[in-house]
C-alpha cells in the first residue's frame, strides 16, 4: 500500500523542480499563517514559494494542522519544508524540531505572538496614534502582564512535562480573557492584570503549585532563553493577540485607525529579540 503521506511529499518536493520560478514548497498549519511566513521568507529570501494550506490524509479527507506537517517529518528537504507554530513543544524541548530536519518554528506559542512583540508594537502604535501614547504604554502593560503568567506558565510546563492532570492547558486559559472594560486599562491596564493575577491565585495556591520547586524550574527555562520578561510570547497566541487587538481597538475608538489593520499587523515583526532572529536564522539555513 502506498504511503500517502511520501506521494504527497515526492509532489510538493517536485513543484520547485517543475518551475523555475518556485523556490520551495511549504507546507503550513493553515491558510491564515501565509502572511507571516511569507513575510519572513521574503525578508530571508525573496521569490516566490508554494504554499500547502492542507493536505491529504490516508483516508483522502483535506487535513489541517501541525500534526498534518508532521506527518511529512522523514520526506522533508530544501524544496519542501515545513513552517509550524512552536506550541508548548519548544519549551518542552520535542527532539528534531529545527532547521537541520527542515523545520522552521515561531519560537513563541504562534505566529500571533510576534506580531504583539512588545517594544515593536509601542513603535507601531506611536506612529499611527501618537495622540493615545500618553494614556497607554504597551510595553508597560505587556512587561507587567509577563510577570502575572510567569509562574503559572511554570506550573503549566510542570503539569505537561510530567504528564499530570492537576493545572492544564485549559484551566491556564480561563484564566487570561479575551476583553476588557474601558476603566481596566487606566495606569497601563493595572485593573486588567491585578483581574488575571486573582485568576490565577486559586491554582498557585494549591498543594500541587506549592509542592513544585519553582526556582528549578525557571532555572531550566531560562537556560533556554525564557524567562519572566518575554513569558508573554510563550502564552497561547489567540489569547494574548485577540486581547491585545481588544485594548487597541478601545484605545482607537474615535479615531480613523483600525488598530488590527493598521498597527497590529501592519509590518512584519521587530528582528530585535531572540524568537524572531531564530526563526530567521533557521529559513537562512534551510534555503542557502
Amino acid at each position: 500500500m502506498a504511503d500517502t503521506y511520501q506521494e504527497q511529499a515526492r509532489f510538493f518536493a517536485n513543484v520547485p523542480l517543475m518551475q523555475s520560478n518556485i523556490v520551495a514548497s511549504i507546507h503550513l498549519e493553515d491558510g491564515d499563517d501565509k502572511n507571516f511566513w511569507n513575510a519572513m521568507l521574503q525578508d530571508q529570501n525573496p521569490g516566490h514559494y508554494y504554499f500547502i494550506a492542507h493536505s491529504r490524509s490516508p483516508k483522502g479527507y483535506n487535513t489541517t494542522g501541525c500534526e498534518q506537517c508532521l506527518k511529512y517529518r522523514s520526506y522533508l528537504s530544501k524544496k519542501f519544508f515545513i513552517c509550524i507554530d512552536s506550541d508548548m513543544r519548544y519549551l518542552l524541548q520535542e527532539p528534531d524540531l529545527d532547521a537541520v530536519h527542515f523545520v522552521c518554528q515561531t519560537y513563541t506559542y504562534s505566529w500571533e505572538n510576534h506580531y504583539c512583540e512588545a517594544l515593536a508594537l509601542k513603535e507601531r502604535f506611536a506612529a499611527h496614534c501618537p495622540e493615545k501614547m500618553e494614556s497607554f504604554d504597551f510595553t508597560i502593560f505587556l512587561s507587567n502582564l509577563s510577570k502575572t503568567v510567569y509562574k503559572p506558565l511554570l506550573l503549566l510546563l510542570y503539569d505537561l512535562k510530567n504528564e499530570r492532570s492537576d493545572f492544564d492547558t485549559k484551566m491556564f486559559s480561563s484564566c487570561l480573557p479575551k476583553q476588557c472594560k474601558r476603566v481596566e486599562l487606566a495606569d497601563n491596564g493595572k485593573a486588567l492584570i491585578e483581574r488575571i493575577a486573582k485568576n490565577f491565585e486559586p491554582y498557585l495556591n494549591t498543594p500541587f503549585a506549592k509542592s513544585i520547586d519553582f526556582e528549578a524550574e525557571s532555572n531550566y527555562y531560562q537556560s533556554l532563553n525564557v524567562n519572566e520578561q518575554n513569558a508573554y510570547l510563550h502564552i497561547r497566541g489567540h489569547y494574548l493577540f485577540d486581547l491585545v487587538a481588544y485594548i487597541g481597538d478601545l484605545l482607537c475608538r474615535g479615531t480613523s485607525v483600525s488598530f488590527e489593520k493598521d498597527v497590529l499587523m501592519k509590518e512584519i515583526p521587530s528582528q530585535s529579540y531572540w524568537q524572531i532572529k531564530k526563526v530567521t536564522e533557521d529559513i537562512a539555513t534551510i534555503l542557502k
